[in-house]
């Protein structure tokens, strides 16, 4: 198992990782937010007036993400919110997980959230 990932009992979704914890270059200060879980990747990104959060699924048979669903914002709590609300049905855990994930993204690019 990869370092940093968890693996997770009776789940064949693999392991979860946070794509916006690892190591800032100065390529990468304006990345969006990403959080992975399992096959479902999350992204959060501003644009300029407003604020897109997108779903992908990763399907295996063809190594390939599919945008499952885009959603777009005025404002980025509004976005965050979103996003926050979408991860609770992972469970309690797992959306503490993605909000510390995008607070540390939203201090790392001085981003308000």
């Amino acid at each position: 198992m990869a370092t940093g990932a968890t693996a997770r009992p009776n789940d064949d979704m693999g392991p979860r990782r946070y794509a916006s914890r690892s190591k800032v270059c100065d390529t990468c200060t304006q990345a969006p937010f990403a959080w992975q879980d399992g096959r479902r990747l999350w992204m959060l990104d501003s644009r300029e007036s407003d604020w897109v959060l997108a779903e992908l699924l990763f399907e295996p048979l063809t190594c390939r993400y599919v945008e499952v669903r885009r959603s777009v914002y005025r404002w980025p709590r509004e976005a965050a919110g979103a996003l926050l609300g979408r991860t609770f049905a992972g469970g309690e855990i797992r959306a503490q997980e993605a909000a510390r994930g995008l607070s540390d993204w939203a201090a790392r690019v001085e981003r308000t959230i």
